[in-house]
């Protein structure tokens, strides 16, 4: 059954009351997302040699399984956001909220397993190479059930307030993934290396209430093609992001020299990916509502040129917060003018593959929900790695 389009304003009306949501919702959430990175930035920075030598193929493993988390729950958040408008869903303890948790939990195993043979074919197995398999199963149980939840009421709550959850959620769930993911994989090496007996029996146990979570949920016709869809991009996206890990992996030697960068690189990441999956997810809601006619009315163009205003402000703010967070590792940073004057192109570029992706699905008959979020900030991380290596190599070579 086709669905008739619905007649739909998200957000507010007019240049000056869309400027002013932006600057009092979406900017202070993604301040938010930029102190939240560092958190992982700084435990990254502080531990990157560490990594870098032991633990190899974490390099190559860590843009895409971060930015995995930040695409299933941002695709989690997309369709909430959605069923929230048709009144699907009602409070966090729903079942549909539930299977939807389920789903992105076991949607993300596909390309978990292809992120680490990718590694494991780059650098060849090991034992090491064994541990880190297990820490990634482990941390993806954790954080899964940490981050469904968080995705739930990050957009619930603010649809009960009146505010846009397109415009806020999917950049703080992005971000949330960010801070967790990165200090849980640190927290899990030591763990295996301090009592790796503990460590096996947690992994175990997680598993048992992942088991216990499936058998809650109530799947339908509509899940099942969800999670075809979403599997399916993220297996995908998951051999593009092998682009970004290999890169940086390859590159760690010329990054480790100029920490600052490595300090900066969650948070380059993360923040471009929320640029673009903002315009995705803003897009993918009025095509889901509206059709495709909504992308020609002025409100949206009043979404997508507010949002640009924040690129130059969120740029400076992420090198000058490095700065000080690279000190308090113990190591020094300053001002990088190219990274502060290329990084509102690099925004641009990306907000701009947004709009363009949600469309292109809209069009060929696959919800926008599903797989906007997750291609753009992959896209996104592939972007932010070159884009660093490249700052990296000029300041090495400076």
């Amino acid at each position: 059954m086709r669905m008739l389009p619905v007649a739909v304003t998200v957000g507010t009306r007019g240049w000056r009351e869309r400027l002013k949501q932006t600057f009092l919702v979406t900017f202070p959430a993604l301040l938010l997302c930029l102190a939240l990175d560092f958190v992982g930035g700084g435990v990254l920075g502080k531990n990157f040699n560490m990594i870098s030598t032991s633990y190899p193929l974490l390099l190559v493993i860590l843009p895409g399984l971060s930015d995995l988390r930040g695409n299933v729950f941002g695709a989690m958040a997309s369709r909430m956001t959605t069923a929230l408008h048709l009144g699907r869903i009602r409070g966090v303890l729903d079942r549909e909220v539930t299977t939807n948790i389920s789903m992105a939990i076991g949607s993300s195993k596909i390309p978990l397993i292809v992120l680490w043979m990718a590694g494991v074919l780059k650098l060849g197995i090991s034992h090491s190479a064994w541990v880190v398999l297990l820490i990634i199963i482990a941390s993806a149980l954790v954080i899964g059930f940490l981050l469904g939840y968080s995705t739930a009421f990050i957009t619930i709550f603010p649809y009960r307030w009146g505010a846009d959850p397109d415009m806020i959620a999917a950049p703080l769930i992005t971000s949330v993934a960010d801070v967790v993911t990165i200090p849980t994989l640190v927290y899990l090496v030591f763990f295996y290396e301090d009592h790796p007996d503990l460590f096996y029996a947690f992994t175990a146990l997680m598993m048992a209430l992942f088991v216990l979570v499936i058998i809650y949920s109530s799947y339908t016709r509509e899940h099942v093609k969800a999670f075809k869809e979403v599997a399916g991009a993220l297996t995908v996206l998951g051999l593009i992001e092998i682009v970004s890990g290999s890169t940086l992996e390859s590159y760690s030697g010329a990054i480790s020299k100029v920490i600052i960068l490595s300090v900066m690189y969650p948070s380059i990441l993360d923040s471009v990916g929320n640029f673009a999956s903002i315009a995705a997810a803003t897009t993918s809601t009025r095509l889901n509502l509206s059709g495709r006619e909504a992308l020609v009315r002025k409100e949206f163009y009043f979404d997508v040129g507010a949002l640009l205003l924040l690129a130059p402000i969120i740029g400076f703010l992420t090198n000058y917060i490095a700065v000080h967070v690279t000190s308090l590792i113990g190591y020094t940073g300053t001002l990088i003018w190219p990274f502060i004057i290329g990084y509102p192109f690099l925004v641009v570029i990306n907000i701009v593959i947004g709009v363009f992706i949600a469309y292109l699905s809209h069009r060929f008959n696959i919800d926008p929900d599903n797989v906007a979020i997750p291609t753009v900030t992959t896209i996104s991380d592939v972007m932010g790695t070159v884009f660093v290596v490249i700052l990296a190599e000029m300041l090495v070579g400076a």
